[in-house]
């Protein structure tokens, strides 16, 4: 019976154990900043971009004034990323620096310099 006690007491420190460095080992994860996963520049343009420019990046007259057409744009992808980042006022362009970190500033700006010319399919 005491053999038996002591196996019980032996488990039950090994359960407490592994439970405490799990625990332990979780909350320094929590510390880290986490990487998560972007949908990449269609998810950016479909959040921040079709009001004006429409869903397949061809822009005209809507809600949001008058978009550029997407897919005719002399602007490299720099440019782009220039014009998403601070705007074009006299052209009623937001600046959305400070809205879209830079990481998603540039995925936008080359998402529209690939797929615009095709027409944007965000299907």
């Amino acid at each position: 019976m005491k053999y038996l006690a002591t196996n019980i007491k032996v488990i039950v420190f090994t359960a407490l154990s592994v439970w405490l460095l799990m625990s332990v080992a979780n909350a320094e994860d929590d510390d880290r900043p986490k990487n998560v996963p972007r949908g990449g520049g269609k998810v950016a343009f479909t959040q921040y971009c079709t009001t004006c420019h429409m869903p397949d990046g061809r822009g005209g007259q809507n809600e949001g004034g008058y978009g550029a057409d997407l897919r005719k744009t002399l602007l490299d992808a720099n440019m782009v990323a220039h014009v998403i980042t601070n705007g074009r006022a006299g052209r009623g362009m937001p600046a959305f620096k400070g809205l879209i970190d830079e990481e998603n500033i540039r995925l936008l700006a080359d998402f529209i310099k690939t797929d615009a010319p095709q027409g944007l399919k965000l299907k």
